[in-house]
């Protein structure tokens, strides 16, 4: 940990994000549709859409917090071994804005990967999904710039000439669109 501890906070953190947002959002819906919740929840006086917001704003509050003792576990760790933590950039590699854009990857993935699951009713087919959408974009990415040339942004990378703000706003938007398409879809279900 004393020579490697910058490089290897750095290097699971962004991988640790993605699982537990992936691992969220799959349980997300699932456990409603598994056990027939559903049949219940929906004849209480509150509207399918109040339970796909809920559900996901609870979400996105436990991987925040998931995050949030992640970074003070790594830096009480760093500190323990004598590297200070708090010194620029946070951790070796990994700068503010590298911080930013894991937060809001995982927060996208959760999103996508939430609405998947509640609108498939199936944990493992909305995982499945999710996976199978960033990977695709990703490869399509990449085919589109090594064949033509052009650079097709991924989550949540700049967007064209858009300022680094304006294109969190927009993925950020994106991921929204799912959740509110999540909507959408479950009030027009039959439960």
């Amino acid at each position: 940990m004393r020579d490697a501890g910058m490089t290897a906070v750095s290097g699971t953190f962004g991988l640790l994000m993605l699982l537990v947002a992936l691992g969220l959002g799959a349980i997300g819906a699932t456990h409603e549709f598994a056990e027939q919740a559903t049949h219940f929840l929906f004849t209480k006086p509150r509207s399918r859409q109040y339970f796909v917001w809920a559900g996901w704003s609870v979400g996105c509050i436990e991987v925040l917090t998931i995050a949030a003792v992640s970074l003070v576990a790594s830096w009480v760790t760093l500190a323990l071994h004598g590297i200070s933590p708090f010194s620029p950039p946070l951790f070796g590699s990994i700068d503010e804005r590298n911080m930013v854009e894991i937060f809001l990857v995982s927060l996208f993935v959760y999103a996508l990967t939430y609405s998947l699951t509640a609108v498939m009713r199936s944990g493992l087919k909305g995982l499945g999904a999710s996976m199978g959408i960033m990977t695709a974009i990703s490869v399509l990415s990449v085919a589109v710039r090594v064949q033509w040339g052009i650079h097709m942004p991924i989550p949540v990378q700049r967007i064209a000439s858009l300022p680094l703000a304006a294109s969190y706003v927009v993925w950020m938007s994106i991921a929204l669109f799912f959740v509110y398409a999540a909507q959408v879809a479950m009030e027009r279900a039959e439960i």
